[in-house]
């Protein structure tokens, strides 16, 4: 007897109601702590006085408490994080390098076969506004990393913070909603054959121009490799660095995990999730940059999600 490793999903009108009170559950209790007028007061034992004040005030404080991060000298994030986006950036140079130059000796003729319609405009919308939303992001938040919270990039990115825990909010319905979570699953099949064949494609089979293993399908735009890393993305950094950013941005509201955490002396802690997070998020990008160019062609990826179609090419080797 065959057994499931993963779940059915349940019906559309489940997926609906599981979705809905998600959102809920995003929506309610931080309208209810943003109206709130209660303010948690916090007690620090400063030798033998005792000091009590509001979180409310706590960029008022003569603490590192604020977005200036740098102050903090966490030099060697910083580093690992710099070095992390540098090579992601440096694989795309040398691994773009070899393909124009597998292209130049191993010529290869595509024939447009036809056309598929892969992403309706809905996925399309959104995942343009959350891009451009991360870009600024994290344009915004590196800046504000020296510069501090005073400056226009501190609105600008207070602003996209909340901005970002929307859009977030209406991916998780929407992804639940439609059951279109499941395109991020990958099943055992594939992480056992179809991730090492994929890893092989990109270490080698790309610079011998052999065809993609896997092409995108409206059913599953997703190949193997994709999968596990868009999954470990969007159900896991995205909403390490929207809650930690939360934190950041409304200390007033989130006052009960700041209590939970030890103290405004431990914020440090969110500090350092938060810049890991975000450096993990900019080298994620600039990866997923290059990889867009995988295609059969190279703007074939680009243009799917601007049209919502995917031109399908027959491969043939020149004479």
């Amino acid at each position: 007897m065959k057994t499931k490793i993963f779940p059915k999903f349940p019906l559309k009108g489940q997926r609906y109601i599981a979705a809905t009170l998600l959102l809920l559950f995003f929506v309610f209790p931080a309208y209810s702590l943003a109206t709130s007028t209660e303010s948690t007061v916090y007690t620090e034992i400063q030798g033998s006085k005792e000091i009590a004040y509001l979180v409310k005030d706590i960029d008022k404080l003569d603490k590192p408490y604020n977005y200036l991060i740098g102050q903090t000298k966490y030099q060697v994030i910083e580093i690992l994080g710099i070095l992390a986006a540098i090579g992601a950036l440096g694989f795309g140079l040398l691994h773009g390098l070899g393909r124009f130059l597998a292209t130049r000796r191993i010529p290869v003729f595509l024939e447009e076969v036809g056309r598929e319609h892969i992403y309706n405009i809905v996925t399309r919308l959104g995942h343009w506004l959350n891009a451009f939303t991360i870009v600024g992001l994290l344009i915004s938040g590196f800046v504000m990393h020296y510069a501090g919270p005073d400056h226009m990039s501190g609105y600008i990115h207070n602003t996209l913070g909340y901005l970002l825990i929307l859009q977030y909010a209406l991916f998780l319905f929407y992804e639940i909603a439609t059951g279109d979570i499941k395109q991020y699953i990958p099943s055992p099949k594939e992480l056992v054959e179809g991730t090492p064949r994929q890893v092989l494609f990109y270490a080698i089979g790309i610079f011998k121009r052999e065809e993609h293993p896997y092409h995108m399908k409206k059913e599953k735009r997703l190949n193997p490799l994709q999968k596990p890393a868009y999954f470990s993305i969007m159900f896991g950094l995205m909403p390490v660095v929207i809650f930690t950013g939360f934190v950041l941005l409304r200390p007033d509201i989130m006052g009960f995990f700041i209590l939970w955490i030890g103290g405004l002396e431990n914020m440090k802690y969110v500090f350092i999730i938060h810049l890991v997070s975000a450096f993990g998020m900019l080298a994620f990008l600039l990866g997923h940059l290059y990889l867009a160019t995988t295609g059969d062609k190279v703007k074939q990826h680009f243009e799917v999600m601007v049209t919502g179609f995917h031109r399908i090419y027959k491969y043939r080797l020149k004479d």
